[in-house]
């Protein structure tokens, strides 16, 4: 699911490591999430990626592999499914 942007979710996302989606934040803003797999057996990352022209940032968000619900600015998903492979989100 690559370079798809999605003013909201209606389904399930499933990335795979480094795989990205698109969010759609605001009017025109998107910002791209990609899954950074897990740095160890308790803890996932969620890449967040941001930009306008030829200027941009990411940083990296660190969740328990147990978490239920992420948040990214002030979207919230859930998370469905996650292994050391792939994710999957809901809106």
């Amino acid at each position: 699911m690559d370079e798809d942007t999605y003013g909201y979710i209606a389904h399930d996302i499933t990335l795979a490591i480094g795989e990205t989606t698109k969010i759609k934040v605001g009017l025109v803003n998107t910002v791209t999430l990609i899954y950074g797999g897990m740095p160890s057996k308790d803890v996932f990352s969620i890449v967040i990626q941001t930009g306008s022209g030829y200027q941009g940032y990411s940083y990296n968000l660190y969740y328990p592999k147990d978490a239920k619900i992420i948040k990214v600015g002030k979207e919230s998903f859930s998370i469905i499914n996650i292994t050391s492979e792939q994710i999957t989100l809901r809106k």
